[in-house]
């Protein structure tokens, strides 16, 4: 008999604490360090890495007394992580839709960083490109959330070249 499970039940009971806000982030920076390693072994000079980190285009009234040092930086809403890495191939999406999956469990992976991200972020989105049989080029592309679980994001134009763009998005109050 095979067993079920459910992604809301699983981020409700998945921990983080608010001292911890960045730990999505990490996560994400720690899979795609994964994916160059992955993709270039111990030449990792042509790995390339970058962190975006997104603020709110709201502008708030402030009515209070403006007094010494910096003004307040508006509030961060969320960050995308690239990287030139191995892309998400069938065996990587296949372990990233099992959850506690084992796939990196000698890297001491858990399998459970995913969840961190519907902890602290509203949904996620990926854009990537691996490299196929015969060296072709395959995209995927897809949203991640709680209400929506993994969905096909259209057809967009598969990207030029081998690599990851994941987007944490609706970063929630409480971790702001």
């Amino acid at each position: 008999m095979a067993l079920t499970t459910s992604l809301a039940g699983r981020v409700r009971n998945t921990s983080l604490p608010k001292s911890h806000a960045l730990l999505p982030l990490l996560e994400a920076v720690v899979n795609g360090i994964q994916a160059i390693d992955a993709r270039f072994g111990d030449d990792m000079e042509p790995g390339r890495l970058s962190i975006r980190i997104r603020r709110s285009q709201q502008e708030a009234l402030d009515f209070s007394h403006v007094g010494p040092g910096r003004a307040a930086l508006k509030p961060i809403v969320g960050f995308s992580v690239e990287d030139n890495g191995v892309g998400f191939t069938p065996e990587n999406m296949t372990s990233f839709e099992t959850l506690d999956s084992d796939h990196k469990a000698d890297m001491g992976c858990r399998g459970v960083g995913r969840l961190l991200w519907l902890k602290a972020f509203d949904r996620v989105s990926v854009r990537s490109a691996y490299e196929g049989e015969a060296g072709c080029l395959n995209g995927r592309q897809f949203r991640f959330s709680v209400q929506g679980e993994v969905e096909p994001d259209g057809e967009g134009e598969t990207p030029a070249e081998v690599g990851t763009t994941v987007s944490l998005d609706g970063f929630k109050r409480p971790f702001q």
